[in-house]
């Protein structure tokens, strides 16, 4: 059960377990990421040999297979082209040129399990459990607000304990407590934590400075800093930073470690697949696609790089009954009375669970002549849809 699973440039892996005795590594030089290349539309007749060829010619490809996999919910197995890849950062370039390495025509094909974050599909492709068998220590390494944008640190809190002086005093202060306390995890107020400590030691030529359990590699550098907008607002997302052997956990880019501390962290460790430093990071809704891709993997279903798949058509008449918005109606200002409040327990989730709503089942061709829905003429089929089964667990728990 690997709580941190770090990918090395040479193209090997480091599995680290924590134990009684403290974390323990297992290296791994077998491991090949893996996409998929399938016809876009169920009636292709799209014949893969040809870019099979050319991928079993490409550098960055370990080897090629034809196998029998679902391109959806909808769709019986097939025969689908998978590519098993020498680096995990490569898979993302060769699904990209899977149009450019041969003529087929645009549309024609599409890419499958590609855009997984590196540590969830280690997981989800070899079958292993990130829950930690045994208790995970941490570490919190914070800094001042007035010291954030700094490039050299006078004041660090450690552990707890307030830090000042040198760089060197610092750097040392740092070193000790990780001899001490062999964290798991690293807690930072902010992730630049890490290249600042690096930078500080470079500066002052502490040449043994190092947070890495693997003496070969110090940090790694998993995504820069952005900007992006969401809801006509605009944020920041800091860089993301991974040192060999423990997850870092930070607290100015956490949802969940901020709201349930670690103890909620490896509860949806356990439900989602993703280990402790990339749920920590995550959002609610990159927690649910981690769940729902769980389910399609267990199902033989592969997860569309791209989803091109449009909604069906609806008369105006179907829209006006079906896609109706919500709307509250504004009080009278003043004092009121007998004022009542209903409040619907995870209202939606339940609906979907009871009613069997998810869109591999809804408007099935196996009962087309049902009217499920009432006023709209849906059906509805009668087999388990897998949005029930991702959500009725979290439901039952909660």
């Amino acid at each position: 059960m690997p709580f941190s699973i770090d990918f090395l440039d040479d193209g090997r892996v480091l599995e680290w377990k924590a134990t009684a005795d403290g974390a323990v590594a297992t290296e791994r030089d077998d491991y090949t990421p893996r996409f998929y290349v399938a016809a876009r539309d169920l009636a292709s007749d799209l014949d893969l040999t040809t870019l099979q060829s050319v991928y079993d010619q490409h550098p960055d490809v370990v080897a090629t297979e034809t196998v029998a996999r679902r391109p959806g919910f909808r769709r019986d197995e097939e025969a689908v082209l998978a590519v098993d890849v020498a680096h995990i950062d490569r898979v993302t370039p060769l699904a990209r040129q899977a149009r450019q390495l041969s003529d087929y025509p645009v549309g024609d094909l599409a890419c499958f399990n590609v855009d997984f974050s590196r540590e969830f599909r280690y997981c989800l492709e070899t079958g292993a459990n990130p829950t930690p068998a045994s208790e995970l220590s941490t570490l919190r390494l914070s800094v001042p607000v007035t010291e954030t944008s700094n490039d050299v640190y006078e004041k660090l809190s450690v552990a707890g304990d307030t830090v000042t002086g040198s760089p060197t005093d610092i750097l040392t202060a740092v070193q000790g407590a990780l001899e001490a306390h062999d964290p798991d995890v690293l807690v930072c107020s902010t992730s630049e934590i890490v290249p600042t400590l690096y930078e500080m030691a470079a500066d002052a030529g502490v040449n043994d400075f190092s947070l890495s359990r693997w003496p070969d590699v110090d940090y790694q550098q998993l995504a820069s800093r952005s900007t992006y907008s969401s809801y006509g607002r605009v944020g920041h997302s800091p860089a993301r930073y991974n040192v060999p052997g423990r997850a870092i956990i930070d607290e100015s880019n956490t949802f969940f470690y901020g709201e349930t501390n670690l103890d909620g962290v490896l509860d949806l460790v356990s439900r989602s697949n993703k280990p402790v430093q990339e749920l920590a990071w995550a959002s609610i809704g990159n927690v649910l696609t981690a769940i729902q891709i769980c389910e399609a993997h267990d199902r033989g279903v592969l997860v569309p790089w791209n989803s091109w798949r449009h909604e069906f058509y609806k008369p105006m008449g179907t829209l006006h009954d079906a896609d109706r918005g919500g709307f509250i109606f504004a009080p009278e200002v003043g004092l009121h009375e007998n004022v009542h409040e209903l409040d619907f327990s995870s209202l939606y989730p339940n609906i979907i669970c009871t009613r069997n709503v998810s869109p591999d089942v809804i408007r099935c061709d196996c009962h087309s002549d049902r009217d499920d829905v009432p006023g709209l003429g849906y059906s509805i089929c009668d087999d388990r849809g897998y949005l029930v089964d991702v959500l009725q667990p979290i439901i039952d728990a909660r």
